[in-house]
């Protein structure tokens, strides 16, 4: 197998959570899963290094690897001997899995339970790799789960990717596909909203057309909803079974890390959620 999904592991149950999405997700493509234990080796980097009296703790490299070696094991009894590899690096785990993304077809990392040190957890590694991997991330958050793949829209270039992505997903595992837009309607008169989500329903289901034509079997269901879309997606995921977004979206600037969307739904949803950058054009 050339084709591969990178998936980020250390020693927390999270971890575990993403190594199986990403396995079932191999297995669904028909692809490899390549796994990626990272660590600093902070002997190198201490500045008291060699310094009298100085006694630096013993590096468990003996763990890493045998947690390289579980997890690419697990890999292989799912997807065979070719289906598995793994690679122990001396890196910060952002710039590890980075490493490594250009060539996979999509990137999974776990992240920790909403809790107090979730945006340092999240700053770190898995807010870095959705920001920059050349491909499709996933932040696996909670257990698996059946339920509708869930995208969020607005017309834009990180947009147009997310859709094609969650028709594709959702085609893949049979799952109903919701196709959400959000808007937040301003100070105007009932007959003028109205008229707007009219035009905005339109607009959705004829940029809808071609995929609903391309997967016939796809169960896609359009919305328009008032709302703001970080608060509406967080809320569509507790029973989604994956949130697909762009990365910045409509007013995006380019060079920022994340929009506020992605930002949000990786620190709240409840469900694993897929951010999509668009396509270098070479």
């Amino acid at each position: 197998m050339n084709k591969f999904i990178l998936v980020g592991v250390d020693d927390t149950p999270e971890s575990q959570l993403a190594l199986h999405w990403a396995v079932e997700a191999a297995e669904a493509r028909g692809v490899a899963v390549r796994v990626v234990r990272a660590y600093l080796n902070e002997l190198s980097r201490w500045p008291a290094l060699g310094v009298e009296g100085y006694v630096p703790p013993p590096m468990p490299l003996d763990e890493y690897e045998q947690q390289v070696e579980d997890a690419v094991r697990y890999a292989r009894d799912r997807l065979g001997y070719e289906g598995g590899s793994g690679w122990l690096a001396n890196n910060d785990p952002a710039h590890a899995i980075l490493t490594e993304a250009g060539e996979a077809e999509m990137v999974v990392v776990g992240t920790r339970s909403r809790n107090k040190m979730s945006a340092v957890v999240l700053g770190s590694v898995a807010t870095s790799v959705a920001a920059k991997a050349p491909c499709p991330v996933v932040v696996v958050r909670g257990e698996r789960r059946t339920g509708p793949v869930v995208v969020g829209t607005d017309g834009s270039a990180d947009s147009e990717q997310a859709v094609a992505f969650g028709f594709e997903e959702a085609a893949r595992t049979g799952q109903p596909l919701r196709v959400v837009y959000c808007w937040h309607p301003q100070d105007q008169q009932a007959d003028s909203v109205a008229s707007t989500e009219g035009l905005l329903q339109n607009w959705l289901a004829e940029s809808l057309a071609p995929y609903r034509n391309k997967y016939p079997t796809v169960r896609a269901q359009a919305s328009v909803i008032g709302g703001r879309a970080s608060a509406e997606l967080v809320d569509l995921s507790a029973t989604a079974s994956l949130v697909v977004v762009g990365s910045r979206g409509r007013g995006g600037v380019a060079g920022l890390l994340l929009g506020s969307v992605s930002q949000s739904l990786l620190h709240h949803a409840d469900s694993p959620v897929a951010i999509i950058r668009p396509h270098e054009k070479h």
